[in-house]
């Protein structure tokens, strides 16, 4: 028992000296450990030039005109145009739309507090069932944000990393979520190892910067021109009808476990029916 106790100890220890600290951080939005949006110091101070990696003058503070003000559909619109070319016949959004409605969100809550040196990023989860629907695995996409001259850059880090259930049993048996990862959230110099999937656009103001495979940017002067698409909408308005399909989904297994009458379901029924 003492030596379980002991290893108990070592492994908390373990963990809170190899997780990086967020108190300098502006945390925007936190849904778990690893799913977050912050405003953090750009990581191109005091960085010396290699190769011609990175301009003379990006290493000023004029890189950002931040802080500014952008809207939030207009974000949504940007996010909703970035596509990852499968084949030649098929694309699929970078983002699914439950992280294109928060990113969207709090990029532009954050853009109006962020200073010119700082950056934006983001560390966002999404799920899949893998082996017909029996497994559930977590996925993530990080990286980051800020505005300059007019133009919203978005950089990419990483794109459907695996989450790793074995290291996060052996860091966090109790699964509390206290295991961080190390997210690689794009680099403004060239990166080692960078996103190199091939993009597609749905808008013309949304390009990609020349030289680089992770770096999008959307003029958002034009971006705010372009009309709203009523698909937009319709996703922007699912996370409003999912607890109303939840409530069908429970009022079902109510009835089939023989917790309420048939009479007591038919009214209920009607009354979700009403709010649709």
């Amino acid at each position: 028992m003492m030596r379980l106790m002991l290893r108990i100890q070592v492994i908390i220890i373990m963990v809170f000296f190899s997780t990086p600290s967020f108190s300098s951080d502006t945390i925007l939005w936190r849904e778990s450990e690893n799913s977050l949006i912050k405003i953090q110091n750009n990581n191109i101070d005091g960085k010396k030039l290699k190769n011609g990696d990175i301009a003379e003058s990006e290493l000023t503070e004029n890189l950002t005109s931040q802080p500014v003000e952008i809207d939030e559909k207009d974000i949504l619109k940007f996010l909703s145009s970035i596509k990852i070319i499968k084949n030649k016949s098929t694309t699929e959004p970078l983002f699914t739309e439950k992280q294109q409605n928060n990113l969207a969100k709090y990029l532009s809550i954050g853009l109006k507090k962020a200073k010119p040196h700082q950056d934006i990023l983001f560390s966002l989860a999404k799920e899949k069932r893998t082996l017909g629907g029996l497994k559930k695995q977590t996925y993530f996409i990080a990286g980051r944000a800020f505005f300059n001259e007019g133009l919203l850059n978005l950089i990419i880090g990483e794109h459907n990393r695996v989450a790793n259930s074995a290291y996060e049993m052996a860091y966090d048996p109790t699964n509390q979520g206290l295991v961080e990862y190390d997210f690689n959230y794009g680099e403004r110099v060239v990166s080692k190892f960078p996103f190199n999937e091939k993009l597609a656009f749905t808008l013309s103001s949304v390009t990609m910067k020349s030289t680089r495979t992770d770096w999008v940017t959307v003029n958002v002067a034009e971006l705010h021109k372009t009309p709203v698409s009523p698909d937009i909408v319709k996703e922007a308005l699912k996370p409003n009808e999912e607890p109303l399909i939840k409530r069908f989904k429970t009022l079902e297994k109510l009835r089939k476990e023989g917790l309420i009458t048939e009479e007591e379901y038919e009214q209920k029924r009607k009354a979700l029916l009403s709010n649709l």
